[in-house]
């Protein structure tokens, strides 16, 4: 069994700007913003970047999306058939990373790239004031397979 350490992570329950269909967003957030964010994050030596929303379903989709379409929440009774509308989430997608601590989380925000190019870029697909953010220790209990004690 692995040990599990305290790590610092940021989720953002996302929603897309006003007017960006569903596979514009994930196009856009999947290869664009990705590509600008992935390098400082590995320069950083981040522990984790997934996303969870809508999505290519195809085999060269990116490994770490869960496909969450419009078409699947119509069909969602069938899966949940007594799951509450109102326990539905209105948001387009999740994105989780995972820091080793919160300094890399600081770092990562004052580097000069985040500055001039990742964090502008927030304004061509994301609605800023319906974005939520949180901030929490991460725990993970199951890792490739094996339980994680600690």
């Amino acid at each position: 069994m692995a040990e599990s350490q305290r790590l610092f992570a940021v989720t953002i329950s996302a929603k897309r700007k006003p007017g960006m269909d569903e596979d514009a967003y994930h196009k856009y957030i999947s290869q664009t913003h990705a590509g600008h964010l992935k390098h400082l994050l590995v320069k950083n030596r981040i522990v984790d970047y997934t996303m969870v929303g809508h999505g290519d379903r195809s085999a060269s989709a990116a490994p770490s999306y869960q496909h969450n379409t419009s078409g699947l929440m119509k069909d969602i009774d069938q899966l949940f058939p007594n799951l509450p509308s109102v326990n539905h989430s209105p948001y387009d997608g999740f994105v989780t990373i995972v820091f080793r601590d919160i300094q890399d989380y600081i770092n990562v925000k004052n580097d000069p790239h985040y500055l001039s190019v990742v964090n502008p870029d927030h304004a061509n697909f994301a609605d800023g004031p319906s974005t939520m953010m949180s901030f929490g220790w991460f725990e993970r209990h199951v890792a490739g397979g094996q339980l994680v004690e600690g």
